[in-house]
């Protein structure tokens, strides 16, 4: 995973460890935390988001599609 796209999901605060391939997992409304190699947010997080069911876009955790797919 890309810092981009652990932004994208929510994790504003991530940045990139030097010299390696890592990052380090942050978010500025919760502690996330990386399980099993997926980066996570604490459970009603604002920033918490995932990939729309119908066409992989990003969108806010708590909906399922997004308004191109929803209607």
């Amino acid at each position: 995973m890309k810092l981009k796209q652990l932004r994208a999901l929510g994790f504003d605060e991530s940045s990139h460890v030097p010299f390696t391939s890592e990052f380090k997992v942050r978010c500025s409304q919760c502690q996330a935390a990386v399980v099993n190699g997926h980066p996570v947010h604490e459970r009603r997080c604002p920033n918490d988001k995932h990939e729309c069911s119908g066409c992989n876009a990003i969108i806010p955790a708590n909906q399922r599609y997004c308004e191109d797919c929803a209607s």
